[in-house]
C-alpha cells in the first residue's frame, strides 16, 4: 500500500512539473514568434524600399522627371500599416541622379515604442537622349549617320542614350569602358542584323542578359545585348543577311531600361560603332 502511494505521488509530481514547464515555455515561445514575425515584416519593408528607390532612379535617369520619379517611388513602395515613408529626396544634376529614402517600420508587439527606421540610397548617371542628329529614322537634325558606314542600323526606331567610351557604370557604380552604344526603345522593337554573316552566339551571357554575336568575316563582329530569351529569333550557326530581323529590344541583364546595347569588334577589340553604321 505504501509503495502504491509513492507511485501516485511521483506521477502527480511529474504532472505538476510538466504543467509548470508548459506555463513558463508558452509565453517564451509566443514572444519568439512575435520577434520572428517582426523581423519578417521589417525584411519585407526593406526589400520594398530598395526596389522602390531603384524604380524611382530608373525613371529619373531615363526621363529626367523628378515628380514622376517620386510618384514611382510611392507606387512601388505601396501603402501598408506595417510600413511607411518618412522621407524621400531625389536630385537630378547634369550627370547623375541621386535618391535617398527613409522608411518607418512600427514595432508590431509593443505600442508606444519608437518605430524602427531604415535608410537607403541609390544613384545612376543621367541617360542623355541625343535627339535629332543622333536619332534613327530622321528628325529635326537628320538621320543617325548620313555617309561612310559599312554596316546597316541595328534598329530603326530607337534613341541613342549612351555612346562608346568610359563612363560611370549605372549598375556597378564604377568608371568603366562602355564598349558599345545604347539604343533605347520599347520592349520588342525589332533588331536587325547590321551585315551579312554567321551567328556564332545566341543566348544567356551574364551582365548582357542575353547576347547575339554575328561574325561578318575579316575580323569583324557585331554584338547585340539585353534581349529577352523569347525575343531571340536566330541560333548559332545560322546564316543571316543585312537587315534580317534577328531579335527584339529587351531589358535583361545589367540594364536600367529597355534598350539595345550594340557593339562592333575588330580583331577582337571593341571600337566605336558610330564609325561603322550607315543610315540604311
Amino acid at each position: 500500500m505504501r509503495i502504491f502511494s509513492k507511485i501516485i505521488y511521483s506521477v502527480r509530481r511529474k504532472k505538476g512539473a510538466s504543467t509548470t514547464e508548459f506555463i513558463v515555455i508558452m509565453p517564451l515561445f509566443f514572444l519568439l514568434a512575435l520577434v520572428v514575425w517582426q523581423l519578417v515584416v521589417a525584411g519585407l519593408a526593406v526589400l520594398d524600399a530598395q526596389a522602390a528607390i531603384r524604380d524611382a532612379v530608373k525613371v529619373a535617369s531615363t526621363e529626367g522627371d523628378e515628380e514622376k520619379a517620386k510618384e514611382q517611388f510611392e507606387t512601388s513602395f505601396g501603402s501598408h500599416q506595417k510600413k511607411a515613408i518618412e522621407s524621400f529626396e531625389l536630385e537630378i544634376d547634369d550627370q547623375e541622379v541621386i535618391a535617398k529614402a527613409k522608411i518607418k517600420i512600427p514595432i508590431i508587439f509593443a505600442e508606444g515604442m519608437p518605430d524602427m527606421t531604415y535608410n537607403t540610397s541609390s544613384k545612376a548617371p543621367v541617360l542623355q537622349k541625343y535627339v535629332g542628329a543622333y536619332s534613327f529614322g530622321g528628325g529635326p537634325g537628320g538621320s543617325f549617320i548620313t555617309t561612310g558606314g559599312i554596316l546597316g542600323p541595328p534598329t530603326k526606331s530607337a534613341v541613342l542614350t549612351s555612346r562608346f567610351g568610359y563612363r560611370f557604370h549605372p549598375i556597378r557604380h564604377i568608371r568603366k569602358l562602355h564598349a558599345g552604344i545604347d539604343l533605347a526603345g520599347p520592349v520588342g522593337t525589332p533588331i536587325y542584323a547590321a551585315g551579312d554573316g554567321v551567328v556564332v552566339r545566341a543566348g544567356k551571357s551574364n551582365g548582357y542578359g542575353n547576347l547575339i554575336i554575328i561574325d561578318h568575316g575579316n575580323g569583324m563582329q557585331t554584338w547585340y545585348a539585353h534581349m529577352f530569351s523569347e525575343h531571340i529569333y536566330v541560333r548559332p550557326g545560322q546564316q543571316v543577311k543585312r537587315g534580317d530581323h534577328i531579335a527584339g529590344i529587351g531589358n535583361a541583364g545589367w540594364s536600367t531600361g529597355p534598350h539595345l546595347h550594340f557593339e562592333v569588334h575588330i580583331n577582337g577589340q571593341p571600337v566605336d560603332p558610330l564609325r561603322y553604321i550607315s543610315k540604311s
